[in-house]
């Protein structure tokens, strides 16, 4: 269980860690905490899978790089085998199932890809075709709508 500390750090720790020499020391100040007590908590949410990690959210195409949303149509057999050679990929930021309820989607697996260009995604594109036998499709941005994801947990 988690009790109104941990609730408070998890709010907390959702959107911009301090940028310091010791950032859980400057966040257990603000949220009037121990280090040591906010440590440990993070560490407890990561082993229990509250949280699935810390870092930045990294801009993609600021830093140069290309990105999409990709999905194959997966036979519900394989599913663990084509995630495992998907998720192999360090370039791979997600990677989920989705089912519509009350339809036939011709695509239930959909996951991102990053690249240096547009060359090397459609080269990992055509490696994961090769070793699933399956064709990956690209859903390249057109516009974007960025949204602060931030949920509510009190």
């Amino acid at each position: 269980m988690i009790d109104t500390n941990d609730k408070k750090i998890l709010q907390r720790i959702q959107t911009n860690l301090p940028l310091t020499s010791r950032p859980f020391q400057s966040l257990a100040e603000e949220l009037d905490m121990d280090e040591d007590f906010v440590i440990e908590r993070i560490k407890f949410f990561l082993e229990k899978g509250y949280i699935r990690r810390l870092a930045p959210i990294v801009n993609t195409q600021k830093i140069g790089r290309t990105a999409t949303l990709a999905a194959l149509g997966v036979p519900e057999e394989r599913l663990d085998e084509v995630s495992e050679i998907i998720n192999a990929y360090p370039e791979v930021s997600h990677n989920y199932l989705r089912k519509g309820k009350g339809v036939d989607l011709p695509y239930n697996m959909w996951f991102t890809m990053s690249a240096v260009n547009q060359k090397e995604l459609e080269a990992q594109f055509k490696e994961i075709e090769d070793k699933t036998g399956l064709s990956v499709f690209s859903f390249p941005t057109i516009k974007k709508f960025k949204i602060g994801v931030k949920f509510k947990i009190y």
